[in-house]
């Protein structure tokens, strides 16, 4: 999705509400184009998720005579990803130093990874297969100004969510909700597109994310330690989970179209090639899915708490992850 975000607080207790602002269906821009022209013109288009949205382009065009990016690029542009938002931008918003060193240890040396893996986490053990006791205990290793930085950046992530409300549950996207979306030309009513198309389908099996939703709906706190296990399943290497959805995908959906994992959940591109031109060509990607009617992105805001503040605003915005720029606004009060 190529726009930008207005989430505006509600006035005297109202919900909050989400404005969209220059939305560009990409896709169009793809029209007439010859099929390599116009993966070019999506690799100049998508800052974000680029090298996700070019794989994504050349299996749906079926360019088998390119060089299409494996999962080792695509995994250090999630890894990029996540480890901006975690090392930099979220310690920002809580107040905290931003790790710009150990973001630029992550960045260049690969070989590196488990040791600072390690490092940042404070622990051998591994997060994913912790219960509720073994989690709690690690993150009150954050409590202390000498722990660990990503124990401390959580601790003060949980604070800042605590009550903030804005959680959501809801079916992982399937092929066939995607097929459904993909064969829907203004025939009424449209299908539905409240589909979780983020990352968490990949994580929910974990016995920490267990301990942490429970009975009840997915909260941000959770999807927040979702992008941190993918950050650490990239540092050392754990690749598997991430993509191992994208296969079963393909095999799920017809010829034209391409699926590849983003740092942001599964993408999808379809297009329709007539007479060595682009017919046709449709972008689904995550925040498309979340950003439209009853989607993800929408529910979870509609459920902030009225009165939550900016930080704990923030912090949701980085577990929701949209892949456009969000501006908030204060309710103008009397």
């Amino acid at each position: 999705m190529i726009g930008t975000l207005l989430l505006r607080e509600g006035q005297a207790g109202q919900p909050w509400q989400v404005q969209t602002h220059n939305v560009v269906d990409a896709g169009l821009l793809c029209a007439g184009l010859q099929p390599e022209q116009a993966l070019a013109l999506v690799g100049r288009v998508f800052g974000l998720c680029r090298v996700a949205h070019m794989a994504a382009g050349i299996r749906a065009m079926g360019l088998a005579g390119n060089v299409g990016p494996d999962h080792v690029r695509m995994q250090d542009e999630i890894l990029q990803d996540h480890a901006l938002a975690l090392l930099v931008t979220l310690p920002a918003h809580l107040n905290l130093p931003p790790q710009r060193e150990s973001l630029c240890k992550v960045l260049q040396d690969r070989q590196a990874g488990p040791a600072m893996a390690r490092e940042l986490i404070g622990t051998n053990a591994s997060l994913a297969q912790m219960n509720a006791q073994a989690f709690e205990a690690w993150l009150a290793t954050g409590q202390t100004e000498t722990g660990a930085f990503l124990p401390r950046l959580f601790k003060r992530c949980q604070s800042a969510l605590d009550g903030v409300g804005a959680a959501v549950d809801m079916a992982g996207l399937t092929p066939q909700a995607v097929q459904a979306r993909l064969a829907h030309e203004g025939v009424q009513p449209a299908p539905t597109m409240a589909y979780d198309a983020s990352i968490w389908p990949d994580y929910a099996h974990y016995p920490v994310m267990q301990a942490l939703v429970g009975a009840g709906r997915v909260t941000p706190f959770a999807r927040l330690v979702a992008r941190l296990l993918e950050f650490l399943a990239c540092l050392e290497g754990r690749v598997d989970t991430m993509f191992a959805r994208v296969a079963p995908f393909m095999a799920g959906m017809g010829a034209g179209v391409g699926v590849a994992r983003a740092a942001r959940g599964m993408l999808v591109h379809a297009v329709q090639v007539r007479n060595g031109l682009v017919a046709e060509y449709q972008i689904l990607s995550p925040t498309l899915w979340h950003m439209a009617e009853g989607g993800l992105f929408r529910q979870a805001i509609s459920r902030l708490n009225p009165v939550c503040t900016k930080m704990s605003v923030e912090c949701v915005l980085a577990a929701l992850n949209p892949c456009v720029p969000v501006t908030l606004e204060a309710a103008q009060h009397a």
